[in-house]
Protein backbone atom coordinates (compact mmCIF):
# COMPACT_ATOMS: atom_id res chain seq x y z
CA UNK A 1 0.00 0.00 0.00
CA UNK A 2 3.13 2.34 0.67
CA UNK A 3 4.35 1.78 -2.78
CA UNK A 4 1.08 2.38 -4.26
CA UNK A 5 0.99 5.49 -2.30
CA UNK A 6 4.35 6.62 -3.37
CA UNK A 7 3.46 5.87 -7.08
CA UNK A 8 0.81 8.29 -7.10
CA UNK A 9 2.52 11.28 -4.63
CA UNK A 10 5.07 10.85 -7.89
CA UNK A 11 4.16 13.29 -10.26
CA UNK A 12 1.47 15.34 -8.43
CA UNK A 13 1.65 18.60 -8.07
CA UNK A 14 3.71 20.14 -5.06
CA UNK A 15 1.22 22.67 -3.17
CA UNK A 16 4.81 23.59 -1.34
CA UNK A 17 6.25 25.00 -4.91
CA UNK A 18 2.98 27.21 -6.64
CA UNK A 19 0.74 29.67 -6.04
CA UNK A 20 -2.43 28.60 -4.65
CA UNK A 21 -4.47 29.21 -7.88
CA UNK A 22 -1.67 27.68 -9.76
CA UNK A 23 -1.39 24.48 -7.71
CA UNK A 24 -5.27 24.08 -7.86
CA UNK A 25 -4.96 24.46 -11.87
CA UNK A 26 -2.32 21.89 -12.46
CA UNK A 27 -4.04 19.47 -9.78
CA UNK A 28 -7.30 19.64 -11.76
CA UNK A 29 -5.24 18.77 -15.17
CA UNK A 30 -3.13 16.14 -13.19
CA UNK A 31 -6.24 14.26 -12.23
CA UNK A 32 -7.48 13.57 -15.75
CA UNK A 33 -4.10 12.24 -16.92
CA UNK A 34 -4.33 8.13 -17.28
CA UNK A 35 -0.80 8.23 -15.13
CA UNK A 36 -3.20 9.70 -12.16
CA UNK A 37 -5.48 7.09 -13.08
CA UNK A 38 -3.70 4.09 -13.13
CA UNK A 39 -1.96 5.31 -9.62
CA UNK A 40 -5.51 5.72 -8.11
CA UNK A 41 -6.94 2.47 -9.15
CA UNK A 42 -3.55 1.07 -7.85
CA UNK A 43 -4.00 2.37 -4.35
CA UNK A 44 -7.86 1.31 -4.66
CA UNK A 45 -6.57 -2.14 -5.32
CA UNK A 46 -3.82 -1.87 -2.22
CA UNK A 47 -6.43 -0.78 0.15
CA UNK A 48 -8.91 -3.75 -0.68
CA UNK A 49 -6.41 -6.35 -0.86
CA UNK A 50 -5.38 -5.20 2.69
CA UNK A 51 -8.44 -5.02 4.25
CA UNK A 52 -9.00 -9.21 3.39
CA UNK A 53 -5.67 -9.83 4.67
CA UNK A 54 -6.16 -8.13 7.71
CA UNK A 55 -9.54 -9.53 8.19
CA UNK A 56 -7.91 -13.29 7.48
CA UNK A 57 -5.47 -12.33 9.63
CA UNK A 58 -7.56 -11.79 12.55
CA UNK A 59 -10.17 -14.54 12.09
CA UNK A 60 -6.65 -16.83 12.58
CA UNK A 61 -5.21 -15.42 14.97
CA UNK A 62 -8.48 -15.30 16.85
CA UNK A 63 -8.22 -19.19 16.09
CA UNK A 64 -5.50 -19.76 16.69
CA UNK A 65 -5.92 -18.94 20.58
CA UNK A 66 -9.07 -20.85 21.24
CA UNK A 67 -7.95 -23.88 20.07
CA UNK A 68 -4.31 -23.48 22.32
CA UNK A 69 -6.44 -22.43 25.05
CA UNK A 70 -8.80 -25.19 25.01
CA UNK A 71 -6.11 -28.15 24.31
CA UNK A 72 -6.88 -28.81 20.92
CA UNK A 73 -5.26 -29.33 18.09
CA UNK A 74 -4.16 -26.30 15.83
CA UNK A 75 -5.88 -26.52 12.58
CA UNK A 76 -4.60 -27.80 9.88
CA UNK A 77 -5.87 -24.99 7.73
CA UNK A 78 -6.33 -21.26 8.84
CA UNK A 79 -8.84 -18.84 6.87
CA UNK A 80 -7.08 -17.23 3.67
CA UNK A 81 -7.91 -13.87 2.38
CA UNK A 82 -10.89 -13.77 0.68
CA UNK A 83 -9.16 -12.41 -2.85
CA UNK A 84 -9.31 -13.45 -6.76
CA UNK A 85 -6.73 -16.08 -8.05
CA UNK A 86 -4.84 -13.76 -10.72
CA UNK A 87 -2.96 -10.87 -11.04
CA UNK A 88 -6.67 -8.71 -12.11
CA UNK A 89 -8.54 -7.32 -9.26
CA UNK A 90 -11.96 -6.50 -10.90
CA UNK A 91 -14.14 -3.18 -9.77
CA UNK A 92 -17.28 -5.72 -8.40
CA UNK A 93 -14.64 -7.89 -6.19
CA UNK A 94 -13.07 -3.99 -4.38
CA UNK A 95 -16.90 -2.95 -4.39
CA UNK A 96 -17.45 -6.16 -2.00
CA UNK A 97 -14.85 -5.69 0.24
CA UNK A 98 -15.21 -2.19 0.61
CA UNK A 99 -19.09 -2.78 1.37
CA UNK A 100 -18.89 -5.83 3.76
CA UNK A 101 -15.12 -4.87 5.37
CA UNK A 102 -14.12 -8.11 4.33
CA UNK A 103 -16.13 -9.89 7.36
CA UNK A 104 -13.79 -8.21 10.02
CA UNK A 105 -16.85 -7.23 12.25
CA UNK A 106 -17.76 -10.34 12.77
CA UNK A 107 -14.21 -11.52 13.21
CA UNK A 108 -13.71 -9.46 16.16
CA UNK A 109 -12.70 -11.59 18.94
CA UNK A 110 -14.43 -11.32 22.80
CA UNK A 111 -11.66 -11.28 25.40
CA UNK A 112 -11.10 -15.03 27.55
CA UNK A 113 -9.20 -17.37 25.63
CA UNK A 114 -5.86 -15.50 26.79
CA UNK A 115 -6.72 -15.91 30.42
CA UNK A 116 -6.05 -19.82 29.93
CA UNK A 117 -2.70 -19.56 29.48
CA UNK A 118 -1.79 -17.07 31.94
CA UNK A 119 -2.99 -15.15 34.91
CA UNK A 120 -4.68 -11.68 34.48
CA UNK A 121 -1.70 -9.95 35.88
CA UNK A 122 0.51 -11.72 33.15
CA UNK A 123 1.76 -8.85 30.75
CA UNK A 124 0.76 -10.42 27.45
CA UNK A 125 -2.23 -12.02 28.47
CA UNK A 126 -2.74 -8.38 29.20
CA UNK A 127 -1.81 -6.97 26.08
CA UNK A 128 -4.22 -9.67 24.49
CA UNK A 129 -7.09 -8.59 26.22
CA UNK A 130 -6.51 -4.74 25.91
CA UNK A 131 -6.45 -5.50 22.12
CA UNK A 132 -9.70 -7.33 21.93
CA UNK A 133 -11.24 -4.64 23.93
CA UNK A 134 -9.85 -1.95 21.43
CA UNK A 135 -11.08 -4.35 18.76
CA UNK A 136 -14.50 -4.31 20.37
CA UNK A 137 -14.31 -0.34 20.82
CA UNK A 138 -14.03 -0.39 17.13
CA UNK A 139 -16.87 -2.23 16.27
CA UNK A 140 -19.25 0.09 18.58
CA UNK A 141 -17.69 2.85 16.81
CA UNK A 142 -18.90 1.38 13.65
CA UNK A 143 -22.21 0.68 14.73
CA UNK A 144 -22.75 3.92 16.66
CA UNK A 145 -21.23 6.78 14.62
CA UNK A 146 -24.43 6.88 12.36
CA UNK A 147 -26.42 7.39 15.15
CA UNK A 148 -24.94 10.76 16.39
CA UNK A 149 -26.12 13.22 13.51
CA UNK A 150 -29.29 15.06 13.62
CA UNK A 151 -31.55 16.35 10.81
CA UNK A 152 -31.58 20.84 11.44
CA UNK A 153 -32.38 23.97 9.56
CA UNK A 154 -28.88 26.26 9.34
CA UNK A 155 -29.22 29.71 10.34
CA UNK A 156 -25.83 30.42 8.02
CA UNK A 157 -23.22 30.03 10.33
CA UNK A 158 -21.32 26.66 10.43
CA UNK A 159 -22.99 24.08 11.77
CA UNK A 160 -25.38 26.84 13.53
CA UNK A 161 -29.58 26.48 13.77
CA UNK A 162 -32.56 24.65 15.48
CA UNK A 163 -32.62 20.68 15.20
CA UNK A 164 -35.94 19.23 13.32
CA UNK A 165 -38.02 18.17 16.16
CA UNK A 166 -39.08 15.03 16.52
CA UNK A 167 -42.28 13.21 15.09
CA UNK A 168 -44.15 12.75 17.70
CA UNK A 169 -44.27 9.44 19.62
CA UNK A 170 -40.81 8.34 18.18
CA UNK A 171 -37.84 7.96 20.97
CA UNK A 172 -34.96 10.52 20.44
CA UNK A 173 -32.87 8.10 18.08
CA UNK A 174 -35.71 6.63 16.26
CA UNK A 175 -36.88 10.26 15.89
CA UNK A 176 -33.83 11.41 14.20
CA UNK A 177 -33.29 8.43 12.28
CA UNK A 178 -37.06 9.06 11.47
CA UNK A 179 -36.25 12.84 10.31
CA UNK A 180 -32.92 12.04 8.26
CA UNK A 181 -34.66 9.47 6.63
CA UNK A 182 -37.86 11.12 5.61
CA UNK A 183 -35.21 14.38 4.57
CA UNK A 184 -36.67 16.35 6.89
CA UNK A 185 -35.06 19.71 7.13
CA UNK A 186 -32.12 21.28 5.04
CA UNK A 187 -28.84 20.06 6.53
CA UNK A 188 -27.34 17.04 8.61
CA UNK A 189 -24.68 17.32 11.06
CA UNK A 190 -23.16 15.49 14.67
CA UNK A 191 -26.20 16.95 17.42
CA UNK A 192 -24.76 19.53 19.27
CA UNK A 193 -22.91 19.04 22.76
CA UNK A 194 -21.55 15.40 21.19
CA UNK A 195 -18.80 16.02 18.88
CA UNK A 196 -15.70 14.63 21.41
CA UNK A 197 -18.11 11.72 21.26
CA UNK A 198 -18.18 11.50 17.10
CA UNK A 199 -14.96 11.92 17.30
CA UNK A 200 -13.45 8.97 19.66
CA UNK A 201 -16.61 7.16 17.71
CA UNK A 202 -15.24 8.23 14.28
CA UNK A 203 -11.24 7.14 15.55
CA UNK A 204 -12.22 3.82 16.76
CA UNK A 205 -13.72 2.65 13.86
CA UNK A 206 -10.89 3.66 11.44
CA UNK A 207 -8.31 2.13 13.68
CA UNK A 208 -10.21 -1.13 13.26
CA UNK A 209 -7.06 -2.26 10.81
CA UNK A 210 -4.27 -1.13 12.75
CA UNK A 211 -5.97 -2.66 15.57
CA UNK A 212 -6.14 -6.43 14.25
CA UNK A 213 -2.93 -6.67 13.34
CA UNK A 214 -1.68 -5.18 16.80
CA UNK A 215 -3.74 -8.18 18.38
CA UNK A 216 -2.85 -10.84 15.81
CA UNK A 217 0.59 -9.66 16.61
CA UNK A 218 -0.14 -10.02 20.50
CA UNK A 219 -1.81 -13.46 20.05
CA UNK A 220 1.18 -14.86 18.20
CA UNK A 221 3.97 -13.19 20.95
CA UNK A 222 1.74 -14.92 23.68
CA UNK A 223 1.72 -18.15 21.79
CA UNK A 224 5.31 -18.78 21.03
CA UNK A 225 6.05 -17.86 24.44
CA UNK A 226 3.73 -21.10 25.54
CA UNK A 227 5.25 -22.94 23.53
Amino acid sequence: MEEAKSAGRGQRPNWNDLAPAEYQRQLQAYVQTPQYKAADRELRVAVALSKAHDAALLRSAHRLLARYAAGRQVPRRLPQPRILPGGYVPQWWMNTINATYAGMWRAIPSTGPELQLGGPDDPMVQEVAKQARLLQASRVGYRKRGTLYEAYVPDGTPFGGRSVPLIRGLGPEAGRRANLALGRGSGMRVQPGRDEEFDQLHTDYFAVWDRSRAYAAAVLALLRART
